[in-house]
């Protein structure tokens, strides 16, 4: 997955809640309300930007390694995903 380059869905919309990212899925009218991680991550999601892009910039944003960090953006993603926020294509 690390090639595959997540993309926000299109039926999303993101508020900003007392100072918390907060994404609205309107066909299901589900909010999600995101931690300071999935923030950042969420923010890196553009549907150019791979996965290693990603855990890349926030490792160096963090002052950590990438596999320090690796785990945390792929269980974001997955959570992003699951809440059907965030369109993960196959890697290839």
């Amino acid at each position: 997955m690390s090639r595959s380059a997540p993309a926000p869905a299109a039926a999303v919309r993101e508020m900003d809640i007392d100072g918390e990212v907060t994404l609205f899925h309107e066909p299901t009218h589900t909010a999600l309300v995101l931690n300071e991680t999935a923030g950042d991550v969420w923010r890196l999601v553009d549907g150019e930007r791979t996965v290693d892009e990603i855990v890349r910039l926030l490792a160096s944003s963090y002052g950590a390694s990438d596999d320090d960090v690796r785990a945390g953006v792929e269980a974001a993603l997955d959570e992003l995903v699951a809440h059907h926020v965030v369109d993960r294509p196959p890697s290839g």
